[in-house]
């Protein structure tokens, strides 16, 4: 008898019964079951409105201990099921002992609470569409020349298209209050797995990197610090953290869409500050030191890059403040996928893992006293 189709398939030594379904017979469907039944989607209501996230245990959850928690945070056009296979971070958080929590966006955009600096007078463009982006599921970046959907698409909300007319603003949706959304996912947290609240940590990628700021600088006394990955510090973004946040930013060089250099970020149309500035904005937040400490990484592979460091130490309460400048990266996860085309999003750079360095710092951060304890 032939084991063709172990794997992939039912067996013909399944007719033995059902032990056989269990340990031989394990078909693609039953496979994937497998891997992911680690993962509880999970809801809260906010405004009567349903959001949702995903809550991935580590492999031999003890619901005696009480475990670290890094929330990350998609990008525009993305949902929660593409940050899993874009970063493969639940391979950190089964080897390390992290609940990874991914929480879905509405209408596929973060309420970061900047507005557009001024009305887009584009021409509408259709937009990427829910069925582009990272492969088997759920959105990613806009296809068209290496911009967001609709290149000027009104921020936030769910319009695409550029050039809207005052009826048809009038009648886009209330931006979401997403503060309120991951504040009460905290809170379900803590009532439903076994979590340390003074260790909840904040990641994102692109527009989750905007909304990774923002918890920072809103949500202080809830997330210990946070990771901004391929984004930058809006200009016009309100922060008034209420305690020193240590804040990690990763920033490619040769990102297309949101410039290394600052700019104004075109999808969401509002000026963002460089990388570096961005370091060093928040630095003064925490009150560091001026000037950061520069250092190298050298290329992890043959041909590679090495990536500068800069890296504001002296803060108020032990807090620092590191930039990652990822020469050649693009808009992309380093050591993640290249999840669409370098002409699209730039390049995935290889020479550093950013799940390992991100957590390397994250690790060590903890929020003092009882601020931290859920609300």
């Amino acid at each position: 008898m032939t084991s063709k189709g172990l794997g992939t398939g039912w067996h013909p030594w399944c007719r033995l019964g059902r032990e056989c379904v269990l340990t031989i017979c394990i078909s693609g469907s039953l496979f994937v079951a497998a891997l992911r039944a680690q993962d509880a989607q999970e809801k809260v209501t906010v405004d009567d409105v349903s959001r949702n996230f995903v809550v991935h245990l580590p492999k031999g959850y003890d619901s005696q201990q009480h475990y670290p928690v890094v929330i990350l945070l998609h990008g525009r056009n993305q949902n929660a099921d593409d940050m899993p296979r874009l970063t493969h971070f639940n391979q950190l958080a089964d080897k390390d002992g992290v609940i990874a929590v991914y929480p879905n966006a509405t209408r596929g955009e973060w309420n970061i609470g900047v507005r557009p600096e001024q009305p887009s007078t584009a021409s509408p463009r259709r937009g990427y569409g829910r069925h582009g982006g990272y492969p088997g599921g759920g959105g990613g970046y806009p296809g068209g020349g290496g911009g967001y959907p609709g290149g000027g698409g009104g921020y936030p909300g769910g319009g695409q298209g550029g050039g809207q007319s005052s009826d048809e603003t009038k009648n886009k949706p209330e931006p979401a209050d997403d503060l309120a959304f991951l504040n009460q996912m905290l809170d379900q947290l803590a009532l439903k797995y076994s979590i340390d609240a003074h260790r909840t940590y904040a990641t994102g990628l692109g527009d989750g990197g905007f909304m990774a700021l923002r918890m920072g600088c809103a949500m202080a006394d809830r997330v210990a610090a946070i990771a901004a990955v391929s984004a930058a510090l809006p200009k016009t973004m309100i922060c008034l953290p209420s305690r020193p946040v240590p804040a990690l930013f990763m920033h490619g060089t040769e990102d297309p869409i949101i410039s290394y250099n600052g700019g104004t970020y075109k999808p969401g149309r509002f000026a963002v500050l460089s990388a570096e500035d961005s370091a060093k904005a928040w630095a003064k937040f925490d009150r560091c030191g001026e000037k950061p400490a520069q250092g190298k990484l050298p290329a992890s592979e043959k041909n590679g890059k090495e990536t500068k460091t800069f890296t504001y130490a002296g803060c108020q309460d032990n807090a620092q403040v590191v930039l990652y400048s990822v020469k050649g990266g693009g808009n992309t996860w380093p050591g993640g996928e290249q999840y669409l085309s370098e002409k699209e999003v730039g390049k995935t750079s290889n020479d550093l893992n950013a799940n390992e360095i991100i957590w390397s710092f994250l690790v060590t951060r903890k929020i003092a006293g009882e601020s931290a304890v859920a609300k």
